[in-house]
């Protein structure tokens, strides 16, 4: 059985909803798959922030920023091992697609910059919220066809170009032609296994985290074709994500568990044995390192009742008191309490806490690793840790994304490993490579995941179509709702 569409975007998370959208604009009629029962994917589950620089927002504000800063910040970031062109179609793109996407519903607020002396551009929305606005979009515009519970397995190719793709729908094989090009959107691999182990041997022991359909389709189906790869050795762990299980520190099955930051807002963390280990407003990609030093990979972010007053019920990485009403966050009035609900030794929290205080009182920086004063958002930044009820937040590392996969050019197509591009496929989102470099400057993913979408989706959406007629689509009555 197959079907012929002009755009097939392989994967329904922001990248993809992007790509879809974007090709519709030009015309082209799209069908965008999805191989679970739901569309989203990660961009559904991530904390829901953007990397924009010179909005209307920031200007309101006074916040002074543009072109120039954030590329600066994104290469810095990268370590100088981020592809030129891959920033700077983000860079040129970015203020366009903020707008786009207000366009089409996404709601935006700007937070505070959880690194000191760093330029707040990160613009949050809703977790989940701007994937539900373009879902809306998506299922009003009459050239595009969603199809839910239908996986991509392998790239279908003609004399070295890419014309559709073999795909599982509710079980049935079926053929998919795309006249104008396909485009994989399917995300990362952090839930696959196999694939950590091969890339990132040293991270097999993280929690793996992310949409769970991320287990590395496209680039299994890209390789196939020849692509090449990139940044397949800067994979790196998340800190901060919740060890649910405490004291038991494995995984679940399947688990879907929570990452929080109180660090971010004035908390602390320690280790087994109660003491500080690193400055923790360094970014929590190299805070992961630290932790997985720690015994048994687990730390404790110690907050007080200051910081849990800045919890927010919107944001996924701020919600304590969710995290508190489902047992994620242990509470007490005391430290010496809190110490014994966590295993630490005794006296030890309190001792690590004095020192702390002290250290800010001083002179607004901790003696140990450099961390500054204030402690961000709280209403006496220099007070640190003192206002009871007290809290503590175990955690540990996670593999939340992958940050890294198909090498392509500006204009999203996919390059082979010799630098060639592939005819008719196209990438974005969290499968390409060559962006990040090193690390990963915070509210870049989604920001690379929309802009990446709509340039791969205008992309093949402009490609003329081939001089074959146009097949009728027998199963158009195939929706997300059957």
């Amino acid at each position: 059985m197959t079907w012929s569409t002009d755009v097939l975007v392989c994967g329904s998370g922001l990248a993809g909803h992007c790509a879809a959208l974007a090709a519709a604009e030009c015309g082209a009629e799209v069908v965008l798959i999805e191989k679970t029962a739901s569309a989203g994917g990660s961009s559904a589950l991530a904390g829901g922030g953007f990397a924009f620089a010179g909005t209307d927002l920031q200007a309101a504000r006074g916040i002074v920023d543009g072109p120039e800063a954030l590329r600066r910040d994104m290469s810095e970031v990268g370590g100088g091992k981020a592809d030129p062109a891959l920033i700077e179609t983000y860079v040129a793109r970015q203020l366009e697609t903020y707008e786009w996407l207000r366009s089409n519903g996404v709601v935006f607020s700007l937070g505070i910059s959880s690194t000191p002396g760093a330029v707040p551009r990160v613009h949050s929305t809703a977790q989940g919220a701007a994937i539900k606005a373009l879902h809306m979009r998506v299922e009003a515009e009459n050239r595009i066809q969603y199809v839910d519970r239908t996986a991509a397995g392998r790239l279908i190719t003609v004399d070295g170009a890419v014309v559709g793709a073999l795909v599982n729908v509710d079980g049935a094989p079926k053929e998919i032609h795309a006249r104008k090009g396909v485009i994989l959107a399917t995300g990362g691999f952090s839930r696959s296994a196999r694939l950590i182990e091969t890339y990132a041997p040293g991270l097999s022991a993280a929690f793996k985290l992310g949409g769970t359909g991320n287990t590395g389709d496209g680039l299994l189906m890209a390789g196939r074709v020849g692509a090449g790869q990139a940044d397949m050795g800067y994979i790196t762990a998340t800190f901060g994500v919740a060890a649910s299980r405490f004291p038991d520190t494995e995984q679940g099955p399947d688990e879907d568990s929570v990452l929080l930051f109180p660090i971010y807002r004035g908390a602390i963390m320690v280790n087994r044995d109660g003491v500080r280990f690193a400055d923790e407003s360094a970014n929590y990609k190299s805070l992961s390192a630290s932790c997985a030093r720690q015994p048994n990979g687990i730390a404790f972010q110690l907050f007080d009742s200051n910081v849990m007053a800045q919890s927010v019920s919107t944001s996924s990485i701020n919600n304590y008191e969710g995290a508190l009403k489902r047992g994620l966050i242990l509470t007490a009035l005391d430290l010496d309490q809190l110490g014994k609900m966590i295993g630490v030794p005794e006296g030890a929290l309190q001792q690590t806490v004095l020192r702390y205080n002290r250290d800010l009182l001083d002179g607004g920086v901790d003696r140990d690793f450099g961390r500054r004063a204030p402690a961000y958002g709280s209403a006496s930044p220099l007070s640190g840790i003192d206002s009871a009820p007290f809290y503590a937040f175990p955690c540990a590392n996670a593999i939340t994304a992958t940050y890294c996969g198909l090498t392509v050019n500006s204009r999203m197509q996919v390059l082979d490993v010799f630098g060639e591009i592939i005819p008719g496929l196209f990438a974005a989102g969290e499968i390409l490579g060559g962006f990040h470099g090193r690390s990963y400057l915070s509210g870049s993913a989604l920001g690379k995941a929309a802009i990446s979408g709509r340039v791969a989706g205008a992309a093949a959406g402009d490609r003329p179509r081939p001089g074959m007629p146009s097949r009728p689509d027998p199963d158009r009555h195939l929706r997300s709702a059957r």
